[in-house]
């Protein structure tokens, strides 16, 4: 069971041993965790749920990462919750332009649990400053 007060995140991973690990992970560390297996099932699950981080892979298929937030923001705008990015492939040079409303934080893949909680934290953060 959760607390009322946890942060409830909206997982994306079109692998599903890393969505699984992904969860697990983050539910150990306190997350409420609404796990997505693809950029479609991400759009219905926002559209459902009262989400505070995404937390998206950047390669996955029918759409990538960088498309499934492009979409999101295209419909929820300044409403649209920070997102973490994460990647197998170093961080961009430069990162998409996904409108000024996107708050967004890149992860390169393998990384710590701390590491994404400080990710998931810092974005949470600044969407608050914005």
């Amino acid at each position: 069971m959760t607390s009322p007060d946890a942060v409830r995140l909206l997982v994306v991973d079109d692998e599903a041993q890393i969505l699984e690990l992904l969860d697990l992970t983050l539910s150990i560390q306190g997350y409420e965790v609404c796990p997505a297996g693809s950029g479609p099932v991400a759009l219905e699950v926002l559209a459902r749920e009262q989400i505070d981080v995404i937390v998206m892979d950047v390669l996955m298929t029918p759409w990538d990462g960088f498309e499934t937030v492009r979409r999101m923001a295209a419909q929820y705008g300044a409403a649209l919750p920070p997102v973490v990015f994460l990647s197998g492939l170093a961080r961009p040079a430069v990162m998409p332009d996904l409108g000024p409303d996107v708050v967004q934080e890149y992860l390169v893949k393998p990384f710590r649990p701390s590491q994404l909680v400080e990710r998931i934290e810092e974005a949470r953060r600044r969407k608050l400053s914005s």
